[in-house]
């Protein structure tokens, strides 16, 4: 086993990963904040190197450790805790690739959005909760995507799609004829589905 200097019990002894694991599942808190302090920067390296978003990558970094201690009583080798650790690393970021790319097919299908043939209201249900969670995401202000959006293409989005205001009210909000406001969400959603729609998404 490969030895690192530890803190566990206060003493500036070598600790193998093993020894922390194994005083994990014996009840030491501890012994997992430890863990985590040598190994967290190498999961957020591989879930940056997934996202390239740092706040995503924060986020996941946290979804890997919270399964890591969940499930660490089914790890059959504790000096082995690393790869296995990488592993669960691995899958996170498959699910969080997953679950970007269903939200590109859902924000592709705004560009649908015609003038003459666009919806008169938002979708019902659990639809429009999904895609209110993709619009909200691909159109902040510090997102690639919205960041090529004009301020009344974002509001367009925002008061159809978010604030669940129908087509007419929402043009009213924004001071538009009905065949104005579609054109501008219309353009909005060309520009969602050039930015999402066209960027390759690893399996």
């Amino acid at each position: 086993m490969h030895g690192h200097v530890g803190r566990v019990g206060g003493l500036g002894v070598a600790v193998s990963d093993g020894t922390l694991v194994l005083g994990v599942l014996r009840g030491d808190r501890s012994a997992f904040a430890e863990l985590y302090d040598r190994r967290a920067r190498l999961v957020r390296a591989l879930c940056y190197d997934a996202t390239r978003d740092l706040d995503a990558a924060a986020d996941l970094t946290q979804e890997v450790f919270l399964r890591a201690y969940r499930d660490l009583g089914r790890l059959r080798d504790p000096d082995k805790f690393t790869p296995w650790l990488v592993g669960i690393a691995r899958q996170v970021c498959r699910e969080w690739r997953r679950s970007r790319r269903r939200e590109r097919e859902r924000l592709c299908e705004l560009a649908r959005v015609r003038q003459g043939e666009g919806a008169t209201a938002p979708p019902p249900g659990d639809e429009l909760s999904d895609l209110r969670e993709a619009i909200a995401r691909a159109t902040s202000r510090g997102s690639r995507a919205g960041s090529s959006l004009t301020e009344k293409e974002r509001l367009a989005l925002h008061a159809f799609y978010l604030q669940g205001r129908s087509a007419e009210e929402a043009r009213n909000v924004l001071g538009l004829s009905r065949s104005g406001f579609y054109r501008v969400l219309s353009r909005a959603c060309e520009r969602l589905r050039q930015m999402l729609c066209t960027q390759e998404v690893q399996p």
